[in-house]
């Protein structure tokens, strides 16, 4: 029931053709995929506690298209640094959850990014300066879902912090497309 949270803020400053994520070793999350334990690919490392380890990351990356700046902002699960020893629903549920985490802050980013261009910022530091601090909170509140639910097995933790997490998700529905365009 560890998880690790792997960020990831590409500072681009030419004009490249958008990654294809790898499904190899990518999910892309999704409102209508669940992750099952054959999506957990990876090994635990020698120092590696709990049950299971969910790898999970949110790449925002900027670029410049015929002279506009445009961001792809996405949640992704690691299948290769993501493992288990024991499956459970509840455990599976848990992880789960660091991935939905992992959405939210990916949609709490494409927001503030779109707040920024909002104001006519043509900087491209100050946008990467404001999503690097949701990249951080994000970390933060990670750790504090293992912390308060003792990595899931609190059961009525469990379900308050899912309830919250799907709570923030609806009110942050306007921000699921993964292309940020800065007008």
């Amino acid at each position: 029931m560890h998880s690790k949270l792997l960020i990831f803020l590409s500072y681009l400053s030419t004009t490249f053709a958008m990654a294809q994520t790898d499904s190899q070793k990518y999910i892309e999350w999704t409102p209508s995929y669940q992750l099952n334990w054959n999506d957990f690919a990876g090994q635990p490392g020698a120092g590696a506690i709990g049950d299971a380890g969910t790898a999970v990351a949110i790449k925002a990356k900027p670029y410049i298209e015929k002279s506009k700046i445009h961001y792809i902002v996405h949640a992704l699960f690691d299948k290769h640094k993501s493992w288990y020893r024991d499956k459970s629903p509840s455990l599976l549920a848990h992880e789960q959850l660091h991935f939905d985490l992992a959405e939210l802050y990916a949609r709490k980013a494409r927001k503030k990014i779109i707040e920024i261009a909002l104001t006519g910022e043509t900087d491209l530091k100050v946008y990467n300066q404001a999503v690097q601090k949701i990249l951080n909170e994000s970390n933060m509140i990670d750790r504090q879902y293992d912390a308060e639910t003792l990595h899931g097995s609190i059961t009525k933790k469990q379900q308050e912090w899912k309830e919250r997490v799907d709570k923030e998700l609806i009110a942050l529905q306007s921000y699921t497309d993964q292309r940020v365009d800065l007008k």
